[in-house]
């Protein structure tokens, strides 16, 4: 499940010197980390639900969200989002429409997702057992942030390799580039938005039970802000296991944590760990496959 899926601010949130700022910008961390998260959004998943002939396909999907900290804490984060797809293909490949939004209770706080409109190839063989899909989308300005940010557009290009060597087991890799257009190029409290953003995502599912699968998603991203050289790089990881308790339907629970491989606040001994109480967040998903 997608939350706060933003171009929003700063190479990966908001930076402000308010305490509603700050709040907003631990929530926008956590929308990086559950953005390959749920079934809803995950190639392998979905193509192994969908037995749909007809030349419309999509979903739509409800999940709930929260991290470790107290309720009572600035930091503390539960959200509810609703999201969903909607797709027409042919013989020249697919047109797919995105959106959603979510509300996040602990804050009292509501967002909409930046829409995203992408065109895909038709699917293209490489033997029995590899297969690849090239992509081209644009993200519309449709969120509060990308609007107040002056958005105009983000365009993304993207590239899909599948190897499904049998029914239970499923990988994927995607390599992305995002381009966003702004109108300026740094924010009323002096950041610097992102120009571009570079991600390599991997993606294992394998079904070890009839109706039941794990999931393991990972994905490198770099991230350069305006008028900068530097490339801002983190790591995010996902589990899921999830449940088709019945036709085209998938219940889910999963985990995501974020972070640098290498963390120089920390120091030397510390970099990225599978759960990480400061940014691991726990949800609970369910999608209905059209």
């Amino acid at each position: 499940m997608t939350y706060k899926n933003s171009s929003c601010l700063s190479v990966y949130g908001c930076v402000d010197n308010s305490t509603r700022r700050k709040v907003i910008s631990t929530g926008l961390l956590f929308a990086a980390l559950l953005s390959n998260s749920a079934a809803a959004d995950n190639e392998n998943v979905a193509a192994a639900i969908d037995n749909n002939t007809s030349h419309w396909s999509g979903y739509i999907s409800a999940s709930a969200a929260s991290n470790t900290f107290e309720q009572s804490a600035p930091s503390s984060y539960q959200a509810l989002s609703g999201n969903g797809r909607i797709a027409y293909r042919d013989t020249w490949g697919s047109l797919r429409l995105s959106s959603g939004g979510e509300v996040e209770t602990h804050h009292n706080e509501s967002y909409f997702y930046d829409t995203f409109l992408e065109y895909r190839t038709p699917t293209g063989q490489l033997g029995s057992d590899w297969s690849y899909i090239g992509s081209a989308g644009v993200y519309l300005p449709t969120s509060h942030t990308s609007q107040e940010n002056k958005l105009r557009a983000a365009p993304r290009l993207a590239g899909y390799l599948f190897y499904r060597p049998s029914e239970d087991w499923n990988f994927y890799v995607s390599p992305r580039v995002k381009y966003n257009a702004y109108q300026y190029e740094s924010g009323r409290h002096g950041e610097h938005f992102v120009e571009y953003r570079i991600d390599l995502l991997a993606d294992m599912t394998w079904q070890f039970i009839d109706n039941w699968y794990l999931d393991i998603n990972g994905s490198y991203a770099m991230a350069k802000a305006f008028n900068t050289k530097r490339y801002d790089n983190r790591f995010t990881l996902s589990e899921e296991i999830g449940w088709a308790f019945a036709s085209s339907w998938v219940a889910a629970i999963g985990h995501n944590n974020s972070g640098y491989l290498y963390d120089p606040d920390r120091g030397a001994s510390h970099g990225f760990e599978v759960y990480d109480e400061r940014s691991s967040v726990f949800y609970l998903s369910i999608t209905k496959y059209l």
